[in-house]
């Protein structure tokens, strides 16, 4: 929701709103005795810029991305070429084989019972 596309009218609109709602849980909360903390967030004055600034853009660094800091964040997030995961019916994952499609050495494509951990074959 952005502030800057309502008007003051529409503004206190949904703050007598939100307020109704808060007056609203409050009941339920005393009616089921769940404690809570009651808080006014009017009562409280903004005393500093840094508390609300409207252009928080402002405080971006502007820095160079260079090709040191691209390979550091993707090296976070590199795995093995040689090895990739094949998700079961069950939901679990389990590492796929290079010989899974090869009828003449995967068992399964043979319709033979056998994990691939008891595999001759598993690649």
């Amino acid at each position: 929701m952005s502030v800057e596309a309502y008007n003051l009218d529409s503004l206190r609109k949904l703050i007598r709103s939100l307020q109704k709602e808060n007056r609203e849980l409050r009941e339920i909360l005393d009616k089921s005795k769940i404690p809570y903390v009651e808080s006014d967030a009017f009562s409280n004055s903004l005393t500093a810029v840094e508390e609300y600034d409207p252009d928080q853009g402002e405080r971006i660094v502007d820095q160079v991305i260079n090709k040191d800091m691209t390979t550091r964040f993707f090296a976070m997030f590199w795995g093995r070429e040689d090895v990739y995961a094949k998700r079961a019916k069950t939901g679990r994952y389990y590492p796929q084989c290079d010989n899974r499609w090869d009828s003449s050495k995967c068992p399964k494509q043979r319709n033979e019972k056998k994990d691939c951990e008891d595999c001759d074959n598993k690649s």
